[in-house]
């Protein structure tokens, strides 16, 4: 497949012819705004050329290439404060899939205006203005409308550019997937002209793409051949798929190559198919291996004794007619004895059934094998746990001509598993039994957020914390719920699981902020376990002071993606 990413500038002619026209707009407001002398209309025409600059220049900033989108939003926060009346008390904020980029002046103020920012139809982040301090109102609080169209127009170009980048990244990946596939990936007509040539087709053909590039695939096949394709073409055309017929192909200098060939149709944007798409395996390398099996299985042969596992060949009465000494050792019977025997005398009868719906698909053509794990009755009568793989071995003709059993010994395993199984019961009763409030969360998205703070230089979180309770409320947002027991809903008075899932971000009020700053500058220090007292608020709005244990589970103390959690109520009056 010849595919190549086109340059930026190339994916962007509409975006060019928009940003003349910006162009020659500023310059035209500008014109007017020197010769007008009303005040508010200057106000108007100088506030609609900050707009048309700042989206000329946002264009600007969208059709560089970039290695990262992280230049093009850094960027973009610099240059959007000057598209604002007052521009020395302008800062800006973008959040964008759990980022954020911000002017350093940024903070929460009370004059602020957002835009959300939509992609494929999905809120992905948002966009906020705000000013540092009051001015008089205008049209929406201290900013004009013509600022409300500007913000919510960079908020969809913002949406345009992460689209834009999603779709370059997804041709980048798709093109990459094909040139390095192992097999031959051939697009072509439906009447056979090649569109598409990757390297894997070269290798496998001989041809290069030039040499086939809009051409007949006629190029390389023999008239039989060719005609064969176009059979297989007119089924794709009505809608259909050939998957994996072998057939034979000539290689450009002369030799013969055996591939294993499947069609498949090529849809248009409106589902038309337009063409097919051709994918060929070379099994030259399996042809050779088959022409010296008999070779090989000589070799298995000998190796047959020697096995690991449990081995025996069975035939289709399911009679054992060849077994091997670690077999024997399984099931405690000598090699004679267990060919006088049958499987089924040998397996626990709760699990026949079972087992013949398997022989059944497996006769049938429905599976090439099964594997699975049943009871084997040992001489001395004992249990025997097994993990039985059973697969079919076939005549010349492709006829059944007798099993293949592999046989382990998986009794320790399933000693294990059982033990574990048990513990696990005992560890749910006593979790939900236990009359103290016990919660299983994952901390691991708050510990990433605390992290690309410190990345972005914040040392004294404390203090940070205190000054942005919007990334605390983010932060708090990130906690995800995982388990908790009945007692939990008691105390926080849920009548079901799912009213307390539902009102989770109800349980730390405003008044328990601080201490939740607490807890996230203890896990910013890398603390796994502490104890803090403070107040939440059950699901009808009672305040309650708690005390709170949070340890990270064994295991789980670099990601904090397993926490445990026990909050026992102190005061039960505290309002």
């Amino acid at each position: 497949m010849n595919s190549e990413v086109r340059p930026m500038g190339q994916l962007t002619k509409s975006l060019e012819t928009e940003v003349d026209l910006l162009r020659k707009r500023v310059a035209d407001l500008e014109t007017a705004l020197v010769q007008t002398d009303v005040t508010p209309d200057r106000l108007r025409l100088a506030d609609r050329t900050k707009e048309l600059s700042t989206l000329y220049r946002e264009s600007y900033l969208a059709d560089q290439q970039r290695a990262v989108a992280d230049d093009y939003f850094i960027e973009l926060m610099a240059l959007l404060p000057l598209g604002w009346q007052y521009v020395n008390d302008a800062c800006a904020r973008l959040l964008i899939q759990g980022q954020i980029y911000a002017t350093p002046n940024f903070q929460e103020t009370p004059w602020q205006q957002s835009s959300t920012i939509v992609v494929q139809g999905k809120q992905v982040g948002i966009l906020t203005i705000g000013y540092l301090s009051p001015h008089p109102p205008l049209d929406e609080g201290a900013f004009l409308s013509e600022e409300r169209s500007l913000i919510n127009e960079i908020a969809k170009r913002i949406g345009r550019f992460i689209e834009r980048r999603q779709t370059e990244t997804s041709h980048r990946f798709l093109a990459a997937i094909v040139e390095s596939s192992h097999d031959a990936i051939v697009s072509m007509t439906l009447d056979g002209v090649i569109q598409t040539w990757n390297r894997a087709a070269e290798r496998i053909y001989g041809y290069t793409v030039r040499e086939v590039l809009d051409k007949s695939i006629a190029t390389f096949l023999e008239p039989g051949q060719f005609d064969e394709i176009l059979r297989l073409l007119q089924r794709t055309r009505d809608g259909y798929q050939t998957e994996q017929f072998e057939t034979n192909r000539r290689h450009k200098d002369g030799r013969e190559v055996f591939v294993s060939i499947s069609l498949y149709p090529i849809h248009d944007e409106l589902g038309k198919i337009v063409g097919a798409a051709a994918i060929a395996r070379d099994i030259s390398d399996r042809r050779v291996f088959e022409s010296t099996l008999r070779e090989t299985d000589a070799r298995l042969r000998s190796t047959f004794e020697q096995a690991a596992v449990g081995l025996a060949h069975v035939n289709l009465d399911w009679r054992f007619l060849r077994v091997n000494q670690k077999l024997c050792a399984i099931l405690g019977y000598s090699a004679a004895e267990l060919l006088s025997l049958t499987v089924q005398q040998i397996s626990h009868s709760d699990d026949l059934a079972v087992e013949h719906e398997l022989l059944r698909a497996l006769l049938a053509g429905e599976c090439p094998t099964y594997s699975i794990e049943k009871r084997d009755i040992r001489k001395d009568g004992a249990i025997v746990w097994v993990n039985r793989t059973v697969s079919l071995a076939r005549d010349d003709a492709q006829q059944p001509k007798y099993f293949i059993l592999v046989v382990e010994d998986i009794s320790s395993r399933k000693e294990v598993e059982r033990a574990r199984t048990e513990s696990e019961a005992r560890y749910h009763e006593l979790f939900e039994n236990s009359p103290i409030s016990l919660w299983e969360q994952d901390f691991s998205g708050v510990k990433r957020a605390l992290e690309t703070l410190r990345s972005r230089g914040v040392t004294d979180f404390r203090t940070y914390l205190e000054d942005h309770t919007g990334v605390v409320m983010a932060c708090l947002a990130q906690v995800k719920m995982l388990s908790f027991n009945r007692a939990s809903l008691e105390l926080y008075g849920a009548s079901n699981r799912d009213e307390l899932l539902a009102s989770l971000d109800r349980l730390v009020p405003a008044a328990g902020y601080p201490l939740f700053i607490e807890e996230l500058v203890w896990i910013a220090e890398g603390r796994t376990a502490f104890v803090w007292e403070g107040v939440n608020r059950k699901l009808s709005g009672e305040h309650i002071h708690v005390r709170l244990h949070w340890s990270a589970a064994p295991g789980h103390e670099q990601l904090l993606d397993r926490v445990l959690v026990s909050i026992e109520a102190i005061d039960e009056n505290c309002k």
